[in-house]
């Protein structure tokens, strides 16, 4: 281990960034599969040397379950090469070892990230894999894993015996190595998990005995923490006792963050102080995001769960929250109840915009106009329940406060500073089929007179997506829908379901798709009606990937194609090229206002141990 103060700052690597050189852990557990690749690890218990019995690079623990017959090797990562649809990704070499056995050895035809290079012995007459190895990167992590397959009679032959894994982290000067090695034919009795004392217990059902190395390692840490310093002070142990806690304060809830949980309660917590959760787009600046998930399970099917998002946004000085409380009593049919208190987007209030209508169309510019701009504070109730196989009502209430950002100004000028709208909503979701494109239809009714609303409107809203898996972890995503406002006896603020600005921006799989990136943020509310169309086409190894040098550090790459037609301007486009790596996510935007050139923009955001 080579190490400096900076991997203080490395997700679950803080325990291990002082102290000792030397750790070792065991961890017992029981795997719950549904398919090949969507399983459950139940630990039932852990044996560590790590300060406070803590897991260091848990990102490894991907790697003992390699998925060598699918697609990826591990989850959306890593195209397999036993797989017959990556073949063209690879160079491949056979010779004989027996008559019954054959070497494989495969190589990638360019460096990327998302290849692997090894060899595996498979038998001749089925084609099973026996054995493998093969290294590669992922994530800051040069890998090499070892593993031995099932026998080819039994309904584990798709499923590692034994896997050993071994990785090198680098970062900054720090160099981190790490072994793991993982049995899964160990029986263990049914019954209650024993402690982290029961050694008996322990030697009894480890496979294979430890090491010299490893016995030195746990006595060393035994004996340590069995010393006690009788020279020093009381004040100086206390002083000691004190600091340590201080410092692990500062692991739990700034750097490192919480993830802890039994069998029936599970909380989350994203660090509060870590420059990894910054973004930055052209349209919305410069965003720092934070999340927080915590889950109480009554029954299997019977669960609440509390999912707060949490951002604050440099360009407009303000922070946002969105704090979805929702109780599930039916999972099986998706039935929920759901509370959720939110600030929020900044919102126009759409009756100065009458202004507009004497512009000249094809000269609107917004930014130049002086409109006037509210902050949006929303509490919304909604239950859920699937009908059919096909169908899914919501139903629900929301009520808005909104508040004028300069009141002052407001009032001066002799219009109201805050409106309050209530209103029944209904939202119907239609999948034909699981894999099938999703259409929903929202209806909104503003009603006045109920906790001081004043704003009476009728909102219609209708969207189609659909997203689909190709092979070779490629993906294309589409997306098209409009909305429109009836019944305009009142003044009242266009403020679409579907078609709105977003201040607390989600990473590379949330919010890059399907989003408008250049838009300026008066258009959300600029019109009584809209069209959009969207649409995008990721890839692993697409275009730059294939250049030497700077391609095998690209993970994906994705190409966007934009549209809008809104009421007071001609077609609006924007097309963009976006990359992810390791390190972030970038993209440049170009935008096209009635066939036009109009403006050039990009967004970024941090993906540094996202996946950690």
């Amino acid at each position: 281990m080579r190490r400096n103060p900076t991997l203080f700052f490395v997700p679950s690597m803080y325990s291990i960034a002082k102290g000792k050189r030397n750790y070792i852990g065991e961890n017992i557990g029981r795997i719950t599969f549904r398919s090949i690749d969507d399983y459950d690890i139940e630990q039932t218990t852990l044996k560590s040397t790590i300060p406070h019995n803590r897991k260091a690079m848990n990102v490894m623990m991907r790697f003992i379950i390699p998925n060598l017959y699918g697609i990826s090797l591990f989850g959306e990562y890593m195209l397999s090469p036993f797989n017959r649809s990556n073949r063209f990704f690879y160079k491949y070499r056979i010779s004989a070892i027996d008559k019954d056995r054959t070497c494989i050895t495969f190589h990638p035809k360019l460096n990327n990230t998302q290849l692997i290079d090894g060899f595996a012995v498979v038998e001749r007459l089925t084609g099973r894999i026996i054995h493998t190895r093969f290294t590669g990167e992922y994530d800051m992590v040069t890998f090499e894993v070892n593993a031995y397959m099932g026998s080819g009679d039994t309904p584990y032959a798709l499923l590692p015996l034994k896997c050993e894994s071994k990785a090198t982290f680098r970062f900054m000067g720090n160099e981190i190595r790490v072994g793991f090695y993982a049995d899964f034919g160990c029986k263990i009795p049914m019954r209650e998990p024993p402690t982290l004392q029961d050694e008996k217990f322990l030697e009894k059902i480890r496979p294979d005995s430890l090491k010299s190395i490893e016995k030195s390692i746990y006595r060393e840490h035994f004996e340590g923490n069995g010393t006690v310093d009788t020279s020093r002070t009381t004040r100086t142990r206390r002083s000691n006792k004190a600091l340590k806690k201080a410092w692990d304060i500062v692991d739990d809830y700034i750097l490192s963050g919480q993830d802890a949980g039994n069998k029936n309660v599970s909380v989350s917590l994203s660090p509060l102080f870590n420059p990894l959760y910054m973004s930055y787009s052209h349209s919305r600046g410069l965003a720092y995001k934070m999340n927080i998930g915590a889950r109480y399970s009554f029954t299997p099917e019977r669960y609440m769960t509390f999912t707060p998002r949490l951002g604050y946004n440099f360009k407009i000085k303000k922070f946002f929250f969105n704090t979805p409380l929702r109780y599930t009593f039916d999972s099986k049919h998706n039935g929920w109840i759901e509370l959720e208190w939110a600030n929020g987007n900044r919102i126009t209030n759409s009756s100065v915009l009458d202004i507009i209508k004497t512009e000249n169309r094809d000269t609107i510019d917004f930014s130049d106009l002086n409109l006037d701009y509210f902050d949006d504070e929303l509490i919304r109730l909604n239950a859920n329940m699937k009908l059919s196989k096909y169908f899914e009502v919501t139903m629900g209430i929301v009520y808005h406060r909104r508040t004028a950002v300069n009141k002052t100004e407001m009032e001066q000028l002799g219009k109201p500073s805050e409106y309050s709208s209530f209103a029944p909503e209904v939202k119907v979701t239609f999948r034909p089929y699981i894999d099938g494109p999703t259409f929903t239809a929202n209806y909104e009714r503003g009603l006045t007179g109920i906790f001081k609303s004043n704003i009476k409107y009728e909102r219609w809203e209708f969207d189609a997506s659909f997203k689909k898996s190709l092979l070779c972890l490629r993906q294309y995503s589409l997306r098209a829908g409009g909305g429109f406002y009836t019944n305009k006896s009142s003044d009242y603020f266009v403020d679409f379901a579907n078609f709105h600005e977003n201040y607390i921006p989600g990473g590379w799989d949330d919010d890059w798709t399907g989003d408008f990136q250049l838009l300026n943020s008066a258009w959300y509310n600029a019109s009584n009606y809209y069209f959009r169309a969207n649409a995008s086409y990721s890839s692993p190894l697409l275009l730059l990937t294939w250049i030497p040098l700077v391609g095998r550090y690209i993970e994906t790459e994705r190409v966007y194609v934009n549209f809008l037609q809104i009421e007071h301007t001609r077609p609006y486009t924007e097309i963009g090229y976006g990359l992810t790596n390791r390190y972030f996510s970038v993209g440049l935007f170009g935008s096209f206002l009635n066939g036009k050139f109009h403006e050039i923009g990009s967004k970024f955001s941090f993906e540094l141990f996202s996946r950690w």
